[in-house]
């Protein structure tokens, strides 16, 4: 039944056998090259967690499964799950061609183990069938936006859907010729079988029928494995190590080192780290990252997967030169397709992310897109000086006043105002136990001084020891850093950094989730360690401890709650400001479409906050308001105020009629 029993039919096998690996190792070595030629990254740490990571999302399907694309997610689960205990028989069929009897342990034939496989494996071979048609419809009919369609998708279906009905000829054949004697038959011999007796199969047509059916598995199995590398089902292979090598800080973006770097971010596809590499290959073109995109979602030009997409093309294209040459060769040719940026990847497109990281948590394979992005931003800011005109007054206002607005003013101003608020710097209060980290807003925009006056309010109900930097206070250079003025933000946290430890900083609480983020996740990379905690979960502990309590509200109000990317997706805060909400009575906390982990940017991070966004096209913050109105909200509350900002101006282009106003002022106004 094997080609063994043909010496002829033995010795093709082999050669066929043996070309094939050969040309898989061949493409392999080709790819691996080209992501070594990365930039190195340590991504060896934790290795226990990463492990089960792995194991959780790649055999688990986990983030395949997410319910937000339930259609696609359950069809690539089954199939794929189908392929991890098919993989026994297709070893089986393959390596039994080599070596007569083979077979793995505890798989003897006649066993009863064997059995229990066969009819596992039947299940499953039907379930995939029964996806793979699906899978076929969805793309002939249903066609999902996100998802790229092309004959790539077709090819690899059709492959799968060979290798089951190859298996269902083989089954039926081996019960025409073994009966009842065959050892340990199972669900689709026994069907085929009767299927084939009843039509009066021939012994001659059912070897005919075996060897089709053997050759055929054989034959696309090997095939479909070199087919993988060069198309976008590689991810077949590299998606466990994606996964391995995941991110495990989510917050900081890695440093660079200003003064001994050959290149500043990444102009040329070896300049990105190997990881970045890895991730092109491994994307499956789903379009989950595409299809939560708040710039593509409001008509800009940029989608996540059309990055990998085009990134893919172009190191396809130049795959003879990436393998051949080092990188310092590859630092002076001129490849096809250059410069990467603007030719590649538009520079429009690198200017409208918002750093949101809708992409990065929607993709089921844990692709990275913020990190590139701003690579190339860095490049672009750094080496070549172009950036939109915008963004200078807000790079000139942090690197001469300290705050984006460019503000020379009195940064306690806001506090001075009102003197019963009993504001006190760290030399007034020497013996501060927290320091309020006000940010720029707070300092300088007249609604974050809303957010700042309140939340002091709040601080003295509590009677809690605080303090501020006040002038010594500047912008904790997050914009800076996300723009890819490096060089800028590096020189504002070494300053920063200097001014709290000097003040001898150990905790810190701040209004602004950007700011938030920055002290806690970035400024360890310059020594800075201080405990950093939102206002919002600060608000909820006070409450929890009895420190504040808060008046029931006159009338019954319908409001909804704005998740900030920073504080959410970011640091993973998404319960404390709704405890907040729900300890207010006579609120109704209503969810908008997009909440939590889904949350819909508000249009400012990323630098967006000082720039404007593509003429012609929906603002991200009309769409984000519009979900607001689509609830019937009548208040949204936010907890950063660039989301306030944004929202605010909104709510006014659209007299929209619903109130914006920061979680802070909501308590503070209901202080008993």
């Amino acid at each position: 039944m094997y080609p063994e029993s043909n010496h002829l039919a033995y010795g093709l096998y082999i050669v066929f056998f043996l070309s094939m690996m050969a040309l898989f190792t061949y493409l392999i070595y080709r790819r691996i090259v080209i992501i070594r030629k990365g930039e190195p990254k340590n991504r060896y740490d934790q290795i226990g967690k990463r492990l089960w990571l792995t194991i959780k999302v790649v055999l688990g399907q986990t983030r395949i499964l997410n319910p937000r694309f339930w259609d696609g997610g359950i069809a690539h689960a089954f199939i794929f799950w189908g392929f991890v205990v098919l993989l026994i028989n297709s070893s089986n069929v393959i390596f039994g061609g080599l070596f007569p009897g083979f077979h793995f342990p505890f798989l003897n034939p006649g066993s009863a183990a064997l059995t229990t496989y066969n009819y596992m494996r039947d299940i499953f071979e039907i379930i995939v069938v029964i996806m793979v048609l699906y899978a076929f419809f969805r793309r002939l009919v249903l066609k999902p936006k996100r998802l790229t369609i092309n004959w790539e998708g077709y090819l690899i279906l059709f492959f799968i859907f060979l290798i089951m009905i190859s298996d269902f000829f083989m089954n039926g054949a081996e019960w025409v010729l073994k009966g009842s004697s065959l050892q340990n038959a199972s669900l689709i011999h026994h069907w085929m079988g009767s299927w084939f007796n009843a039509h009066n199969m021939s012994t001659a047509t059912a070897i005919t029928v075996h060897h089709i059916g053997w050759w055929t598995h054989a034959a696309v199995v090997l095939i479909f494995l070199n087919f993988l590398p060069v198309s976008k089902h590689f991810h077949v292979l590299t998606a466990p190590f994606n996964v391995f090598f995941q991110n495990l800080e989510i917050g900081p973006l890695p440093t660079l080192d200003i003064e001994n770097a050959e290149h500043y971010g990444a102009s040329k596809i070896h300049h990105f780290a190997w990881k970045a590499i890895l991730d092109v290959y491994t994307c499956t073109e789903c379009g989950r990252c595409q299809s939560v995109c708040p710039a593509y979602s409001t008509g800009k030009l940029l989608t996540p997967k059309g990055i990998n997409e085009d990134m893919r093309h172009y190191i396809n294209e130049n795959m003879d030169d990436l393998v051949k040459h080092s990188r310092k060769e590859l630092d002076e040719m001129e490849l096809k397709h250059d410069p990467l940026i603007g030719s590649v990847i538009s520079e429009e497109v690198l200017w409208a992310c918002t750093t949101c990281r809708a992409c990065e948590e929607a993709c089921p394979l844990t692709i990275e897109f913020v990190e590139r992005i701003v690579d190339m931003r860095r490049s672009l800011v750094l080496e070549e000086s172009k950036f939109p005109n915008e963004l200078q007054t807000a790079f000139n206002g942090m690197e001469r006043n300290g705050n984006p607005w460019n503000m020379n003013e009195d940064r306690l101003a806001w506090a001075k105002e009102d003197p019963s608020l009993q504001v006190k710097t760290v030399e007034e209060n020497p013996d501060y136990e927290i320091l309020y980290w006000v940010g720029c807003a707070g300092a300088f925009d007249q609604k974050g001084q809303k957010i700042a006056r309140a939340f002091t309010k709040i601080l003295n109900k509590a009677d809690v020891n605080f303090a501020v930097l006040g002038n010594q206070e500047q912008c904790t250079g997050d914009s800076a850093r996300r723009a890819g003025n490096e060089y800028l933000f590096s020189m504002m946290a070494e300053a920063n950094v200097e001014t709290l430890n000097n003040a001898g900083v150990k905790k810190i609480v701040t209004t602004c989730p950007h700011c938030l983020n920055t002290l806690k996740n970035e400024y360890p990379q310059f020594g800075g360690h201080y405990e950093v905690i939102h206002h919002t979960q600060f608000i909820n502990q006070l409450i929890n401890d009895g420190k504040i309590k808060l008046s029931e509200s006159n009338e019954s109000k319908k409001l909804t709650y704005h998740d900030p990317c920073y504080l959410g997706r970011y640091n993973g805060e998404f319960d404390a400001p709704r405890e907040v909400l729900h300890h207010i009575k006579g609120l109704e906390l209503t969810e908008m479409k997009n909440n939590k982990r889904a949350s819909f940017c508000c249009g400012a991070g990323g630098a967006q906050m000082w720039k404007e966004e593509e003429k012609g096209k929906q603002p991200v913050r009309q769409a984000r308001m519009q979900q607001a109105i689509d609830v019937q909200a009548e208040e949204v509350a936010t907890a950063c105020p660039f989301c306030l900002t944004m929202l605010t101006d909104a709510n006014n282009e659209m007299e929209a009629n619903v109130e914006v106003r920061d979680l802070a002022e909501i308590v503070a106004e209901r202080l008993v």
